[in-house]
């Protein structure tokens, strides 16, 4: 009995893991941890900067709005809106951060069953189908931004047309980022 143990224990330890897969858990989707690969480290761009330049001030103003509402007993007004204007901001800047290191979440069971090639060929296609629809945000959120550029927020002196503004810069990004990795995979480069 403890020998069939055993044997099964070291089958499990000895499954490879396919690179970078990783289990819901978070580990990798095998069970042992001696791995001979290290992964690389992130790469920082310009929105990933960004984006924690807004998150810092976005925790300052949440901040600011606790202490003002719970130990002062005294809420400052402005905090609410402002903190939902900056996460806002940072879910898009974010995305286009997210979308330079092609970690969109995409449905791969076509992947799975076609060639290598074919699978080079259709992830850039559906890059650049990404890419095009990002570039629709974008233009419609540049068109509701000049259309509510007069007219300001309720509590702060900012016009709304700045956040569409900076959502159709953030989706113009991530439009350019993807087409650039379309572009890549169809010529057999991937970016990493």
């Amino acid at each position: 009995m403890q020998g069939d143990k055993d044997t099964r224990q070291g089958e499990v330890t000895a499954m490879s893991v396919e690179p970078g897969r990783e289990s819901a858990a978070g580990g990798e989707s095998g069970l042992s941890h001696n791995t001979t690969t290290a992964t690389p480290p992130l790469k920082w761009v310009f929105e990933d900067h960004v984006a924690l330049g807004v998150m810092i001030l976005l925790g300052s103003v949440v901040f600011a709005q606790f202490l003002s509402r719970y130990v002062f007993n005294h809420s400052i007004g402005w905090t609410e809106e402002g903190a939902r204007m900056l996460l806002v901001l940072l879910v898009f800047i974010g995305a286009a951060g997210a979308a330079s290191r092609g970690a969109h979440i995409n449905v791969e069971i076509l992947e799975l069953i076609v060639p290598a090639k074919a699978k080079r060929w259709l992830r850039g296609f559906n890059n650049l189908i990404s890419a095009l629809f990002f570039v629709y945000v974008a233009w419609l959120a540049w068109q509701v931004g000049q259309r509510v550029w007069n007219s300001s927020m309720s509590t702060l002196p900012i016009s709304k047309g700045w956040l569409y503004t900076v959502i159709a810069v953030a989706c113009a990004a991530m439009a350019l980022r993807m087409a650039r990795q379309g572009i890549a995979y169809w010529r057999g480069k991937e970016e990493k």
